[in-house]
């Protein structure tokens, strides 16, 4: 590989690594194209440990790389007797000799050459068969020369732009356009003359042609996996962070969770870097008076009156009754993924009485703690006893360092939802915000509560996806950090 097409390879990997999740800055690209230039492309296991340094800096990103290296940097052609030195090319001869004992078909000599098989004159005379015959590309075929073979197969990949595919429905377009550069069609072409009049060498033509054609289909199924894969994995998880939630099948939750937690990532590492500027107070004069006593009043020593801030914390409050318990199920899966960069988190559930949850999720995993909510405060919604039940239990904890998060549609089947209660929240906590799964459009009809729900709270908003929880998730941690 030479020094420039080994760094446009090097950059397009790392356009690969950015599809699979791994973060790689601009200055982190200087770097690996510096670190690649001076190890060289030609030691694999030296350029991938290599580029690991400067690459991947946690354990999430160093499992990331390497199976996108393996996957990138994948050998052509495991099978290349040149690459492996003298005992693989040892052991590639006694394998060959004992497929050869177990399967006479597949022994040299019983497979003659195409020239062998060619044995009337006219066609031996044909232009078309002696062009084919004294081609580059035949005789690697012929010979089995699997490095001549591999750069014919760069050089035509490269002439066919297979790079450009995006679609896994391209994929047959690619290959006959990887074929046509390769010069495919003349092997057509001679298998086209000789079906008629030459059985045998149509047969040789024919499995030249399908070795080729297996060479070519495998490298545009590397190309893909490699250019395309990363953006058809981008275009399901942004087309599933806009489904409802509570129309996420159970054989979706694999890739939802996955989802989860790459948002998460993202809004740690967006939030989680972010520093206080702490601010020294006002001085205080006689304790720095009194310190000063020791070095003849020269205040060495200076004391400050500061300000004790209280520390953030969230209180999620969820309705887990039938009609919005999915969506209550994926708020407290979210929260949870992001304890790095949440503060404390109280979380209470409800469908009339309310209790708390909290400890559930730090002693089971989040599926099991989701799960016994559900069967334990699962049933008919009552808000009011809810809000009762809040209040007595969190009300007195709440501060200006609060933020209470209600996820619920608001309807309490024409009951009483004590507002007083939610006003006295609102009046007492730093923010309010009501999450809502339902449309806009369906505030205030039937029994939704949900208009004179909107002006007790700071931010009452339509939640019913994980994109619009994100940017919910996203505006509150900017909030905090911002204070």
């Amino acid at each position: 590989m030479t020094p420039g097409t080994g760094s446009s390879q090097l950059l397009a990997f790392i356009k690969f690594l950015r599809s699979k999740d791994v973060p790689v800055s601009p200055a982190d690209t200087l770097d690996a194209v510096h670190a690649a230039g001076l190890l060289g492309y030609e030691d694999r296991t030296k350029l991938r440990d290599g580029l690991a340094a400067v690459l991947a800096k946690s354990t999430f990103e160093q499992s990331a790389y390497l199976e996108a290296f393996d996957l990138f940097f994948a050998p052509q052609h495991p099978d290349d007797k040149t690459s492996e030195g003298p005992e693989a090319e040892n052991s590639a001869s006694e394998s060959t000799q004992t497929d050869a004992q177990n399967n006479p078909s597949t022994s040299t000599e019983s497979t003659p050459s195409l020239d062998d098989l060619l044995q009337n004159p006219s066609a031996q005379d044909d232009p078309t068969l002696a062009g084919l015959m004294s081609s580059d590309l035949m005789n690697a075929l012929q010979d089995g020369d699997e490095s001549t073979l591999a750069m014919a197969i760069e050089a035509a990949a490269e002439a066919a732009r297979i790079d450009e595919i995006r679609l896994f429905t391209q994929r047959g377009q690619f290959t006959r356009k990887l074929l046509d550069a390769l010069g495919e069609t003349a092997l057509r072409d001679a298998a086209i003359e000789l079906e008629g009049n030459q059985p045998k060498a149509f047969q040789e033509i024919q499995r030249l042609r399908e070795s080729l054609r297996h060479r070519a289909r495998d490298r545009v199924e590397r190309a893909y996996l490699v250019h395309a894969a990363g953006d058809t994995e981008d275009f399901l998880d942004e087309a599933l962070s806009e489904v409802r939630l509570a129309n996420i099948s159970p054989h979706q939750m694999a890739r939802m969770r996955k989802l989860m937690d790459r948002m998460a990532r993202k809004l740690a590492s967006r939030h989680g870097r972010r520093r206080r500027k702490k601010r020294r107070g006002q001085l205080n004069v006689p304790m720095t008076l009194r310190a000063s006593v020791a070095t003849d009043g020269i205040p060495f020593n200076t004391h400050w009156r500061q300000i004790q801030k209280k520390r953030p914390q969230v209180m999620a409050i969820c309705d887990v009754s039938g009609s919005v318990a999915t969506y209550a199920k994926f708020l407290l899966m979210f929260l949870y993924a992001l304890q790095d960069v949440l503060p404390r988190t109280r979380s209470f559930a409800f469908s009339s009485s309310l209790g708390e949850v909290t400890d559930w999720f730090s002693e089971l995993s989040v599926e099991e703690a989701v799960s016994r909510v559900n069967r334990v405060y699962g049933g008919a919604t009552d808000y009011a006893r809810a809000l009762s039940d809040f209040s007595d239990l969190a009300l007195q904890d709440i501060n200006k360092a609060t933020t209470v998060i209600i996820l619920g549609d608001a309807r309490n089947n024409n009951s009483d939802l004590r507002l007083d209660l939610l006003a006295e929240i609102k009046a007492k906590c730093k923010r309010l915000i009501w999450l809502n799964p339902e449309p806009r459009l369906a505030w205030g009809t039937g029994d939704s509560a949900m208009l004179p729900v909107t002006q007790h709270c700071h931010l009452a908003t339509e939640c019913n996806n994980l994109k619009q929880l994100e940017r919910i998730i996203d505006t509150l941690l900017s909030a905090m950090h911002g204070n």
